[in-house]
């Protein structure tokens, strides 16, 4: 057995609590193992080589500019006779503890992102450089939990009893005062995502990619921060909105309320969303999406093993080759299902030895990139590391070759394996950035190494058409007039209008 590198060791400490556990289970699915860490910590407070350094938060996820800090606080809720005591002391300990733990984490990490470690003895320092502090984008998550069954009892069963959000709470003291409910727990203007038993769930089940998550996060600060008061049921009503709202063919929230300075969403949506044969076929879609996560994973185990080798023959750093491995997994989920069935048809395919079956891409999802999938069987008669050079140096000869045929080509990543008929394969995976247009020279000389292998030719390159749709059934007006009353959000949106409204008047009162 292989002795594991200290990245590879380091991954498999199970985080100590049986939440956290649940959490990281789910984040790793979701955001996948290469940009996904429990347990990391810092050389804070570190006074020996024998210490131990303080945890910075209870997830950590960096991909490319942005950076998820979660903190995960699984509380018991408490009993007391006036339910706001009870509420005020869950809240303190959950919710606002959570947010003290996320403002720390953030501060420490603009302040000292050279000292992250995988581990808490501080020997495993994070395994690729973080972004530039100026450009990063945080995006901080409060996991509470405990507070589900009190919720049920005090809505008496008749709601889905996910937290509310109302943002007209802006301070500690109006938390205190308003059970079940959360609106800027750190303050206006500094966004925290607070999220329940149900709604986590939710969460990472309907947005299960980088991509995916940090635009619904986008669109949703700017969503509560468009009208004066927002009231929303539950996080799941605010995701079914952004999941059932395509314009552009982009998952988006309502930008514009002229004339409109109260804005309530309320329950009932995520019911029917949930159980749709629209969503059932969208999952039924994406299955073969996950092909594509499993690539990703594939060169990520190689990579933390130290076992990743340069299609040149030289050695990447850890950055440069997460940086190539991020590149696939820039694509959302849809844009997987589209790129992994065509990976996946070519693959299939039969292909005589002495030729290969190579397949072009646009992505969908970044403009200028296009991907090169190529197949290539082996002979056996070959020493199977001359066959892989030599399929190697096909790959770079194509994406290099790609500049002939499009023009506006910024980025190539090229894929090469055996096909699925093999008894083994292995895969060698290329990204290449053209960040200027290649000169007449150099198209000269990309036409001939491409003559010479007698690929890229016009007689042989065919244009394949391909539709798809992220939900195989069409939702028309899911949503609109649906009729679904949300009785706990219509009350808490007119008791709140009635309490700005009190005071309102009492500021107007002559004295």
């Amino acid at each position: 057995m292989s002795v594991k590198t200290p990245w590879a060791a380091a991954i498999e400490v199970e985080p100590k609590t049986e939440s956290e556990r649940y959490l990281s289970k789910l984040a790793r699915k979701a955001f996948l193992s290469l940009w996904c860490y429990g347990n990391v910590h810092t050389d804070e407070g570190k006074k020996s080589v024998s210490g131990d350094g303080k945890e910075l938060c209870d997830l950590f996820v960096v991909f490319g500019d942005h950076i998820l800090i979660f903190s995960d606080k699984h509380c018991e809720y408490p009993t007391h006779p006036d339910p706001l005591v009870s509420w005020g002391r869950w809240y303190k300990r959950a919710v606002h503890g959570s947010v003290v733990q996320l403002i720390g984490a953030e501060k420490f990490i603009r302040e000292h992102p050279d000292r992250l470690y995988l581990d808490k003895q501080c020997a495993v320092p994070f395994p690729y450089r973080l972004p530039d502090m100026d450009k990063a984008v945080f995006h901080r998550i409060a996991v509470t939990r405990g507070s589900r069954d009190a919720a049920v009892a005090h809505w008496r069963g008749q709601s889905s009893c996910s937290l509310m959000i109302d943002t007209t709470l802006t301070d500690k003291k109006q938390h205190l005062e308003t059970p079940f409910t959360v609106g800027w727990p750190a303050g206006k203007g500094r966004f925290v995502h607070v999220l329940d038993e149900l709604t986590l769930d939710v969460l990472l089940s309907e947005l299960d990619t980088v991509p995916d998550l940090m635009r619904y996060f986008s669109e949703k600060e700017h969503f509560l921060s468009s009208a004066e008061y927002m009231n929303v049921a539950g996080e799941e009503e605010l995701i079914t909105l952004y999941q059932t709202n395509v314009q552009d063919g982009k998952h988006t929230l309502p930008r514009d309320f002229p004339e409109s300075n109260m804005i309530v969403l309320a329950e009932g949506d995520w019911e029917v969303y949930d159980s749709s044969v629209q969503r059932r076929a969208r999952n039924e879609a994406n299955r073969l999406s996950y092909f594509w996560d499993e690539i990703i994973e594939f060169q990520s185990r190689y990579i933390r093993s130290d076992e990743a080798v340069a299609i040149n023959g030289e050695s990447y750093s850890n950055d440069e080759m997460e940086q190539l491995v991020r590149a696939l997994a820039m694509e959302g989920r849809f844009a997987r299902r589209v790129l992994g069935d065509a990976l996946h048809e070519v693959l299939r395919r039969p292909v005589p030895l002495g030729s290969q079956s190579t397949r072009i891409m646009p992505s969908p999802t970044v403009d200028g990139r296009y991907y090169v999938f190529t197949v290539v069987p082996r002979d056996q008669a070959v020493d199977y590391q001359i066959y892989r050079e030599d399929r190697a140096e096909f790959l770079v000869t194509y994406c290099n070759g790609l500049r002939l045929r499009y023009p506006d080509i910024i980025e190539a990543v090229g894929l090469a394996s055996e096909p699925f008929s093999s008894k083994a394969s292995s895969q060698d995976v290329l990204y290449m950035a053209f960040p200027e247009p290649a000169t007449v020279e150099e198209l000269d000389i990309l036409r001939e190494q491409c003559d010479e292998l007698g690929i890229l030719q016009e007689r042989s390159m065919r244009p394949y058409a391909f539709h798809a749709s992220e939900y195989p059934r069409d939702f028309g007006q899911f949503g609109a007039d649906t009729g679904f009353a949300g009785n706990r959000a219509e009350r808490r949106a007119q008791a709140s209008a009635q309490r700005k409204a009190e005071k309102k008047a009492k500021r107007r009162k002559p004295n």
